[in-house]
């Protein structure tokens, strides 16, 4: 085979392999690639780690002893995951909605739309809710990204399902709740979850802080001066979007 024509097999081959990656988002039925993850029956002996689900602070340090069997759990959120076919087509919706030439360009969709596209599918959603309830856990609601469900239970329940004990821990002299390790959960549900969160009670503090320096400003012809000894910069909107 000449260089020439090897080339050509070659360049035909990788358009081939990238019109299979490229999904039509004009199409009729954008849902189409929603599949079902979820495929085996679950069975509580095969577990595996959901790694990465503890606080970083639910450390043997801080740790007061495992947590009352009764205690509460509100609002626990159980993060689902998408396809890789739903992947490649988000990133390339997101690419063309801030695309000029894209006939998707600005065209936003709503939380349902989002959901109904990039969403876990409703099968795995049943049957994530259903061994959520076969746990004791009430679900509260599915997001409108069908990406999040919502569970309440206890302290003893979250042990019984996810197989890790809920522990008191006092850091700065706060008192929190945490699990101890991370999750686990059944092998069969593990393509379709990619996690659990809140299962503690550390909240997110923000890291604005307001400055004690006033600065003085005035704003005379549609602009804004800035007094001061040295004088101060700040960025208005205009600058942003020029940066």
């Amino acid at each position: 085979m000449k260089n020439g024509t090897f080339l050509a097999v070659l360049l035909g081959l990788a358009l081939a392999a990238a019109a299979q990656n490229k999904l039509d988002l004009t199409a009729s039925n954008p849902a189409t690639y929603v599949r079902q993850l979820i495929t085996k029956p679950v069975d509580e002996n095969q577990r595996v780690v959901l790694k990465g689900n503890t606080h970083r602070l639910a450390r043997a340090l801080y740790d007061r002893g495992i947590a009352p069997a009764s205690l509460p759990m509100d609002r626990m959120l159980l993060v689902l995951k998408r396809s890789p076919e739903q992947e490649i087509a988000l990133r390339q919706l997101l690419d063309a909605q801030h695309d000029k030439s894209s006939p998707n360009y600005h065209k936003w969709l709503t939380p349902d739309e989002f959901g109904k596209r990039f969403g876990a599918a409703d099968s795995d959603i049943e049957i994530v809710n259903n061994w959520l309830q076969a746990n004791g856990f009430q679900v509260a609601q599915v997001s409108h990204g069908h990406m999040i469900i919502e569970f309440s239970g206890t302290a003893a329940q979250v042990q019984q399902a996810f197989g890790t004990a809920i522990h008191q821990y006092m850091v700065n002299g706060q008192q929190h709740w945490a699990n101890a390790s991370d999750p686990q959960i059944p092998a069969a549900l593990a393509p379709g979850v990619a996690g659990v969160r809140t299962l503690h009670s550390f909240r997110k503090k923000p890291l604005l802080q307001v400055s004690p320096q006033q600065i003085k400003t005035k704003y005379v012809g549609g602009e804004v001066t800035f007094g001061g000894s040295p004088p101060s910069h700040a960025l208005a909107p205009a600058d942003l979007k020029m940066i």
